[in-house]
């Protein structure tokens, strides 16, 4: 099961914004009994304005939470930050973050009760008929109905765990460069240690100009 979870934040900052500089995210997550609870946080420099040569540090976090239904498999669930975009206006940053939930479902037990009591001669019967008698089938299904809580983060970032919870013990930070002028893409990956293939599946390499932000992964252990 794939499912995108977005996420919408408008940060007001201190002071105006000129321009940002450099901007990173940072995701980890826990798992409950009927829910998935977790933050984004958002890091980076900016200047107030564009003629200003020094930069200011700026860091924010965003909560957010993920009913799940009994029929999935928590083992299996996995979240990763799928796209993101700002904007930004006088002392406002607007960030739109796409999560990816994936995760399993688990099989309906009854169903595999069904199937260990079948009657030998049904089943003979049934392969001999298949192909003139077609027997409908019902199943039920239930999706996960993502819910995001758009919450004041000052009341509720001590409610969350700075601890990620996931199949690898791993977490994710993904930065976002800004093209310069003569900038190419292999200085890129020279800069930031990785390959061409890993950055093209996060991002379309093919006609970038000055201006263009391209998203980074990093995998931390």
């Amino acid at each position: 099961m794939r499912e995108i979870i977005p996420l919408k934040k408008d940060i007001i900052f201190k002071t105006k914004i000129g321009e940002i500089t450099n901007i990173s995210l940072e995701h980890d997550y826990k798992i409950l009994d009927d829910l998935v609870e977790g933050t984004v946080n958002i890091n980076g420099t900016y200047k107030m304005t564009e003629a200003t040569v020094l930069d200011e540090e700026f860091e924010y976090t965003v909560p957010f939470g993920i009913a799940i239904s009994k029929k999935v498999n928590k083992d299996t669930i996995k979240i990763d930050i799928d796209d993101f975009k700002y904007s930004i206006s006088k002392d406002v940053l607007t960030a739109n973050i796409d999560l990816l939930f994936t995760c399993d479902e688990i099989e309906d037990e009854k169903k595999e009760e069904e199937k260990e009591e079948d009657d030998p001669l049904d089943n003979y019967l049934n392969d001999y008929f298949k192909d003139d008698i077609e027997l409908p089938e019902e199943t039920k299904t239930e999706t996960i109905e993502p819910i995001v809580n758009d919450v004041d983060i000052d009341n509720n970032i001590t409610n969350i765990t700075n601890t990620i919870i996931n199949n690898e013990n791993k977490y994710y930070t993904y930065k976002i460069y800004i093209l310069r002028e003569g900038d190419t893409v292999d200085q890129v990956c020279n800069k930031y240690n990785i390959s061409k293939e890993e950055l093209s599946l996060y991002n379309n390499l093919n006609d970038l100009k000055i201006g263009d932000k391209i998203i980074i992964p990093e995998v931390n252990e």
